[in-house]
């Protein structure tokens, strides 16, 4: 399926990866953004800007979970950056659980208009529940992914132990500062932005809403 808005948390850990953008870094706080090449619009899920500012941060964007200046972010990465830190998430792999799981899919070839849609997960972005779930886990685990398994240990009948998988390292898709950056603004969403359903009283929790199709 699609899933928009969790997506954005690839995009934003690609920008901050780059070097050449910080949570801070800002966009022009559009109502409607012309998708490059094209006469189509798109519009953030509010239907009006993203805050009252002039312009609006890649922060904010993301605790507010906004699509425009995702879409404007995506198209000054570009497709391959993208691509390159789905992929250090495991986006293209076959995973084996020891069940195997179908690949989520980060497209190729992409125009800038395709790209912008990208930036907020649609166009031909695919994705499997368990993809997303590995990729919050990076930012849980301060940037180091480990390799999903649905077994923890297998037992017999008198319980003793048979096997228990040793955990192993996936990848490291992302900086610890840049997984701490994330994690401030997945707290920060529940507590003051569009995840507030997720919020537990007495509990810091971070979370991002993901729209699927």
């Amino acid at each position: 399926y699609h899933t928009g808005s969790t997506f954005k948390l690839v995009v934003a850990a690609a920008a901050l990866e780059s070097g050449e953008y910080t949570a801070t870094s800002s966009f022009p706080n559009l109502s409607e953004y012309t998708l490059p090449g094209t006469s189509t619009g798109i519009k953030n899920s509010s239907r009006t800007t993203c805050g009252l500012g002039e312009t609006v941060t890649i922060e904010y964007a993301l605790i507010h979970s906004c699509n425009i200046p995702f879409a404007m972010l995506a198209v000054e990465l570009g497709q391959d950056r993208i691509r390159a830190e789905a992929e250090l998430m495991g986006f293209g792999d076959m995973l084996s659980i020891p069940m195997s799981v179908t690949p989520s899919i980060y497209p190729t070839g992409l125009e800038d208009s395709q790209t912008a849609l990208t930036g907020f997960g649609q166009f031909d972005v695919r994705v499997t529940p368990l993809q997303m779930a590995m990729v919050a886990a990076a930012i849980a685990n301060q940037g180091v992914l480990m390799k999903p398994r649905l077994v923890d240990l297998v037992v017999a009948s008198n319980l003793n132990v048979l096997s228990q998988p040793e955990p192993v390292v996936y990848s490291s898709p992302m900086s610890r500062k840049t997984a701490g950056f994330l994690t401030r603004m997945m707290v920060d969403s529940v507590e003051t932005g569009v995840s507030t359903r997720a919020g537990i009283t007495g509990v810091a929790v971070a979370g991002k809403t993901g729209t699927a199709e």
